[in-house]
């Protein structure tokens, strides 16, 4: 296997959960279902999209991957090393090699702190460089996230959203990372900004040879920027196909709905919208059978009893249904 194709990060069956305590005791009365036996791979210098709802786990799964949220049970293997486990000064050196960009770009960034002391931080703090050197060093962070060197002594709030994210990626640099977790980086910027904010980020990954796990609701933005996609509900990944495929060859009634609600560019196309009925159940206490099935239009009665395995379909190309998997095996 060449060295771009190798798996960076797999799952193996991940989990995680949070405990819900009460009574006088605190004990454990409930657990919310966050991820739910997730298995994935990606490859060095690829970019795979997490597509699903607010509240689908996808963000959970995402920190749990890179370790910012500690697994419930499950396998998480970083080029090839088992990190499910690890304790923090085991994890601190692994941490450089995996960084993140968070949501709200002004939220993680110390409203106290300057712009260069919030790089300088970084640097100091992983030993990237010595002292020398740091100067240096976040001139040339500045320059790769398409800032000028005459931000570096402005504090966060004297930026647009669109600036502070640019500093978000620059810290992210910091630490020359191999994988980046981008965890909704543009959902709080308007669409002129997302445009080049996902422009920078393409860049730097042609640059840097850079991998990324691109968390987000939006399939539109994940269908333009990532190779492949996985699409989770409730905490289960229920599709996952190339990105080139999502127009013309999604299987399963969740990624459908989700395909059917982008707002069409043009206004004579009168495609049928597929509206779910019925709410997301709670992931304090799954349904039994298939997550789905409560607002599935396709659903059967093997739906209400048993959760689909995931089942290869197609190159790259994986599908958790059974009313898919059974018109396959009949078609074959």
């Amino acid at each position: 296997m060449s060295e771009e194709h190798k798996p960076l990060l797999v799952a193996r069956k991940l989990v995680k959960h949070f405990p819900i305590t009460g009574g006088v005791f605190g004990r454990e009365v409930a657990k919310v279902h966050a991820v739910n036996g997730v298995s994935l791979e990606l490859h060095k210098g690829e970019c795979v999209g997490l597509v699903g709802e607010s509240g689908c786990g996808k963000s959970t799964l995402g920190k749990t991957l890179v370790r910012l949220l500690d697994p419930t049970s499950g396998t998480i293997l970083f080029d090839g090393k088992d990190i499910s486990t690890l304790g923090y000064k085991q994890l601190r050196p692994l941490k450089r090699r995996m960084q993140m960009i968070f949501q709200d770009p002004y939220g993680s960034l110390n409203p106290r702190m300057t712009i260069e002391n919030i790089l300088r931080e970084a640097l100091l703090f992983h030993k990237v460089v010595d002292k020398g050197g740091v100067s240096a060093r976040i001139d040339e962070l500045l320059d790769l996230a398409g800032l000028s060197k005459a931000v570096r002594r402005k504090y966060p709030h004297e930026f647009s959203g669109g600036q502070r994210q640019r500093v978000g990626i620059a810290r992210a640099l910091t630490v020359n990372p191999e994988l980046i977790l981008a965890d909704e980086p543009v959902s709080a910027l308007d669409v002129s900004v997302q445009a080049q904010i996902l422009n920078l980020l393409q860049g730097l990954r042609a640059e840097l040879g850079l991998s990324y796990l691109f968390v987000s609701h939006d399939l539109k933005v994940v269908q333009h920027f990532c190779e492949r996609v996985f699409i989770m509900y409730l905490g289960f990944i229920v599709e996952e196909l190339p990105c080139d495929d999502l127009e013309t060859d999604v299987r399963h009634p969740y990624s459908k709905a989700l395909l059917s609600a982008i707002p069409v560019d043009d206004p004579r196309d009168r495609r049928d919208t597929e509206v779910l009925e019925g709410d997301v159940p709670s992931p304090i206490q799954l349904p039994k059978g298939c997550p789905f099935h409560t607002r599935c239009p396709q659903a059967e009665e093997i739906c209400k009893k048993e959760n689909p395995e995931l089942v290869v379909i197609g190159k790259a190309h994986r599908v958790a249904c059974h009313v898919v998997a059974r018109e396959l095996g009949a078609q074959n």
